[in-house]
């Protein structure tokens, strides 16, 4: 990976991290910086909850006073470091690492930063610049893939926004050659993390007017009647409230299909739904059945056998 890709991809997740409601953007937002000369205030520790102009914003002096720790010391980071390193111009390492020590990233959000910086091929960073207008459609034929089995976590964070995805799968090639396994997803502001069974494509592009799709190479090419098992998690970041509700769409039969969906202690539903669809885009509701949440906050679904159905959960928020 280009140096240049490099830095972006690793300021872009940066970003996203800092953006993401939780305990890295909040201490950012409670705090009121005084620095170069400047005195602004943190306007997220200001602003009602579900702003979605704000929620994009990022306050550079805030999260430099972060970064600098109260003390001048040796790591006086300027507010200028700050806006380069997460506006994709510029990122060294070491401020990297000053980021991960101030914010307290976890481990695998703090491995996966320095890999990126690396240029690793395994995580690749989403933005809505990714999306180029000459790709927004790539013409389709048979998959060339059978799913076997899949298994799908999907985690809410405190603002009741999709935070987290885990997906385990197994795939099997019905061509003679089957290179790539196309990723798809509901938004263009995401990172995506394959940890077995291939690297993340370069290119992402649109598949209808609401989802997005990146290529997942996969580790070797496979053979007809080949298989391969797959794991990849998904990180996003949500600019406004999707629909309360997770589905999963399957054309061909796949059997052994289980879904979870977990929400967080800080935003509980009132009441959950497992239900089937017609459609992905404005479905109607076939039919749904009441569900309760386990002592993990969390409702799960098995499945033998889904064939051209679409299912998963709806829920409504207390």
């Amino acid at each position: 990976m280009a140096e240049d890709d490099r830095v972006k991809q690793a300021c872009a997740y940066l970003r996203l991290l800092l953006l993401r409601p939780g305990e890295y953007r909040s201490r950012w937002t409670h705090t009121v910086p005084a620095m170069d000369g400047v005195r602004l205030p943190a306007p997220g520790a200001r602003t009602a909850p579900g702003r979605d102009a704000e929620s994009s914003r990022i306050d550079y002096p805030a999260v430099a006073a972060v970064l600098r720790g109260g003390e001048p010391g040796p790591w006086h980071i300027s507010v200028d470091t700050v806006h380069r390193a997460l506006t994709g111009v510029e990122l060294s390492r070491e401020t990297l690492e000053r980021f991960i020590d101030a914010f307290g990233f976890t481990n695998r959000h703090a491995n996966r930063l320095r890999e990126v910086l690396r240029g690793t091929a395994a995580t690749r960073v989403i933005t809505g610049d990714a999306v180029r207008p000459t790709e927004l459609y790539r013409a389709g034929g048979q998959p060339g893939y059978e799913t076997l089995a899949l298994h799908e976590v999907h985690t809410l964070g405190p603002d009741g926004r999709p935070a987290e995805h885990q997906t385990i799968q197994v795939i099997r090639s019905t061509t003679d050659r089957l290179e790539s396994y196309p990723y798809r997803f509901d938004t263009n502001e995401l990172t995506v993390d394959v940890t077995r069974g291939g690297q993340v494509g370069r290119h992402v592009y649109r598949v209808s007017d609401s989802l997005y799709a990146v290529d997942i190479l996969l580790t070797r090419p496979l053979a007809r009647g080949e298989s391969s098992l797959m794991q990849y998690h998904t990180t996003f970041f949500y600019h406004s409230q999707p629909a309360a509700e997770f589905r999963r769409g399957l054309a061909r039969p796949t059997r052994d299909v289980s879904i979870w969906v977990t929400f967080h202690p800080q935003r509980l539903p009132a009441r959950v739904w497992a239900a089937s669809w017609d459609g992905l885009d404005q479905g109607r509701i076939l039919e749904r059945e009441q569900v309760d949440l386990d002592e993990q906050r969390s409702v799960h679904r098995r499945f033998d056998v889904v064939e051209r159905a679409i299912v998963g959960f709806l829920w409504e928020w207390s």
